[in-house]
């Protein structure tokens, strides 16, 4: 057995799973990715609306004690509770949409991701049977060698 043939066979088989991976793998990663950037940036930007409501809601109250003020000295009790009131229920409203949406995105994205992984697998697995298929010239039979192709989508 010749070393450099040896190692030239590995070397052009090494070189081929990297063409194949850049080929056909790296496009379809890369637009999950994208994805999912988009998805956590629509997130980002619900969160932060919520907060500019909590943010206008705090200047509505603010505005509404202030008006409260300027009226006779027996409102001014009423208005600064009522006030106060409707801050803490603002503030409750909008802590509470917006973990709702934190929440619906956060899942949403886990969900992406374990669908992400699985479509992976199941093409990294597909490619490799490929590969392997042609490497040995001859054509493998799934049946005969689903144990094998399990552990291997199990160890990915």
């Amino acid at each position: 057995m010749n070393v450099n043939a040896t190692f030239f066979a590995e070397l052009l088989a090494f070189s081929i799973f990297i063409f194949i991976t850049y080929r056909y793998l790296w496009p379809s990663f890369s637009s999950i990715l994208d994805a999912r950037r988009e998805e956590i940036s629509k997130g980002l930007e619900a969160a932060s609306e919520s907060q500019k409501k909590l943010e206008e809601a705090e200047d509505s109250s603010r505005k509404m004690i202030e008006d409260a003020k300027n009226e006779a000295s027996s409102l001014i009790n009423q208005a600064g509770s009522r006030g106060d009131q409707i801050v803490e229920e603002a503030k409750t409203q909008a802590t509470e949409e917006q973990l709702k949406i934190k929440s619906a995105a956060e899942a949403d994205i886990e969900q992406n991701v374990t669908k992400a992984k699985e479509n992976l697998k199941q093409e990294v697995s597909a490619l490799v049977l490929a590969g392997a298929a042609k490497i040995l010239e001859k054509e493998v039979n799934a049946e005969s060698n689903k144990q094998i192709i399990d552990d291997l989508i199990k160890e990915l």
